[in-house]
């Protein structure tokens, strides 16, 4: 080899490994971020069924199959009731699908693994990757916490496994591949959401206090319940904590430079929530525009170059997409009239239909869209104001709801958003905590504190919250949830304003042995307690997931008392706060769990065989 060959091949030596490097840093950001991502998919694993539960995840398994073959009009349809699958829309060239934004990322995982079904036996392969990942996890966390007996100990479990599920494993009908595709993107974008929490409140309040937090979105929230489901609502949590992320990055930064492409970085989440649900995208850019520009110290014509250049050309997929399935760009798939019956958030409202938007098609359907989309919110913000009754019921109690159960088998298997996330129960005490900083800071203070880094993601956190209600609160209490889906980032937002009660970080940074120890109790113990109890009761399902929902009510019921305490008066011990926050963690976690590998296992094959018979071998629901 000559010498300039080898320049050549040191120099691409040399740039992809800055790649990797930056790809690497961009995604978990350090250690810590990769050992929470490899363990949430160990965990996800754990429950993981391969099938489709819900009606509408036949849609986006059908679009798969087809956008896979290089087209996006639906011409094959294997899943559901094919072509009547809610989630499906008539086209400008036929019947389409959505989520392509998911889709996309779903089609080189559905390649690799059709590539590893044609030579090996794919139920081994998704055994032997899982396997790996727990490798992974227990080695990063090893040598994190420089304690060899877990790396060690870790990897005997891992082969262990291993071999007691190949041992029961069964083969894998290729009809499954592209549910598994998606299945993988989720739980990839799920455990990916929790990485970015840590980052965001790390960079905020330091490494102990953002593991915590992100932990808790991976194991303690519902966002571990859906991360396997062919829904949209993993994805939606992933881009508002990613671009939340690069928001407190850029405030943080130290050159100018750094905090022109940071900021510039925030909008890309946007830009691929866009490409996947254009509403919910709306809902985290508008509060993040107004936020970031009024606050920036600088918005000079080169950074807003910068931003507006990243902005659009991140939105190309979405604008090409809705061009190729709508003949509009700005119209995306859920605007269009469904196939079958209507279902799923209607944007498509009139308005704006004179001679001058007639001849703009392009500002007709801008103006179309914002005419809908501010009378969706305003309608949220009168129910929210004038029916106290739906709001208690989506977020506090809601037990049996006649119109709500006879849509979900005449059971009562909704759970509130407290009942599903009791660890936010926490946030009780968040209007005490201002109102006392307010006091002893003065209003002099509020200006300097929304323009500093945790003001800025606050203010952004809180409206993109706001409207997230606002626009889905008309619709719900709805069947089908189970944990109110639709508010899916509320469990993200909770958990970062959990972090932020200065109560919450001082018993977590004091005592994180006492808040993981009673966590590991509640979930080792209480979870066998849970199981006695329901077994001695015999009780069906919507009493099994009521029993929880009480659970998780008198449990949050202690922890909001002791953060409000707390913010009160330093005298209340903090060793207790330690040990709540623990326990109101492991409640939800049991939570997940169990509905994951008991309560709905009915709807597909566990993914390890291990844990089938741990389902048939529980006497439960």
């Amino acid at each position: 080899m000559s010498t300039f060959d080898s320049e050549v091949t040191a120099r691409l030596a040399a740039r992809t490994k800055r790649l990797r490097t930056g790809v690497w840093r961009l995604l978990f950001g350090d250690r810590r971020g990769l050992a929470l991502f490899l363990c949430g998919l160990c965990f996800f694993g754990l429950y993981w069924r391969m099938g489709i539960y819900i009606t509408d995840g036949s849609a986006i398994a059908n679009t798969l199959v087809n956008v896979a073959e290089g087209r996006v009009v639906l011409t094959e349809v294997p899943y559901g009731s094919g072509l009547e699958a809610p989630g499906t829309y008539v086209g400008d060239r036929g019947p389409v699908g959505r989520n392509y934004g998911i889709v996309a990322l779903a089609v080189p995982v559905l390649y690799a693994l059709q590539g590893l079904g044609a030579v090996l036996d794919l139920g081994v392969v998704l055994i032997g990757l899982w396997s790996l990942a727990l490798v992974g996890a227990v080695t990063t966390v090893g040598r994190l916490v420089e304690r060899g007996w877990v790396i060690v100990g870790g990897c005997a479990l891992a082969v262990v496994a291993f071999v007691a599920n190949v041992a029961l494993a069964t083969p894998v009908a290729p009809a499954l591949y592209p549910v598994l595709a998606l299945q993988i993107v989720g739980m990839l974008a799920a455990a990916l959401s929790g990485v970015f929490c840590y980052r965001l409140v790390a960079c905020l309040h330091g490494q102990r206090v953002g593991i915590a937090a992100g932990t808790a979105v991976i194991v303690a929230t519902p966002i571990a319940f859906w991360a396997a489901l062919l829904k949209r609502h993993s994805f939606t949590v992933l881009c508002v904590a990613a671009a939340l992320c690069a928001l407190a990055r850029s405030r943080t930064a130290s050159e100018a430079v750094e905090t022109r492409r940071v900021r510039a970085l925030a909008y890309v989440p946007v830009a691929l929530l866009a490409w996947i649900h254009a509403a919910e995208a709306l809902l985290l850019f508008v509060p993040l525009v107004v936020v970031d520009f009024v606050t920036a110290e600088r918005n000079d014509r080169r950074t807003l170059a910068v931003i507006g250049g990243t902005f659009v050309i991140s939105l190309v997929p979405f604008f090409l997409t809705n061009l190729l399935v709508s003949g509009t760009p700005v119209e995306p798939p859920r605007m269009l009239p469904s196939y079958g019956a209507a279902e799923g958030l209607d944007l498509n409202g009139g308005g704006g239909s004179g001679s001058l938007i007639s001849s703009l098609p392009l500002v007709g359907g801008l103006l179309r869209i914002a005419s809908r989309f501010v009378s969706l919110l305003g309608e949220g913000a009168v129910v929210a104001l004038t029916e106290p009754e739906r709001s208690f019921q989506t977020f506090l109690r809601g037990g049996y709801i006649p119109a709500v159960a006879s849509e979900d088998g005449f059971q009562a298997i909704r759970l509130t958003v407290l009942e599903s996330a009791p660890l936010l129960a926490g946030l009780a005490a968040a209007p005490v905590a201002a109102g006392l900083w307010l006091r002893r800071q003065g209003r002099a203070a509020l200006g300097s504190y929304l323009r500093s880094p945790a003001g800025v993601v606050d203010a952004v956190a809180l409206a993109s919250g706001l409207l997230f209600v606002f626009l889905f609160l008309p619709r719900l209490p709805l069947h089908a949830q189970v944990t109110v889906r639709y508010l899916h980032p509320l469990f993200l937002l909770g958990v970062y304003g959990l972090a932020r009660l200065p109560a919450v970080r001082s018993a977590v940074t004091a005592y994180e042995w006492t808040a993981g120890s009673a966590y590991g109790g509640t979930l080792l113990v209480g979870g066998q307690l849970v199981v006695i109890a329901l077994t001695a009761v015999d009780t069906g399902l919507g009493e099994a997931v009521q029993f929880h929902a009480l659970l998780a009510l008198a449990t949050a019921t202690v922890l909001a008392a002791w953060t409000t305490a707390r913010a009160l008066s330093d005298i209340v011990p903090e060793r207790a706060g330690a040990v709540l926050l623990g326990i109101t963690a492991g409640v939800g976690t049991i939570f997940v769990l169990l509905s994951g590998i008991e309560y709905f296992a009915y709807a597909g094959e566990f993914a390890l065989p291990v844990v089938r018979r741990l389902s048939a071998a529980l006497p439960l629901a």
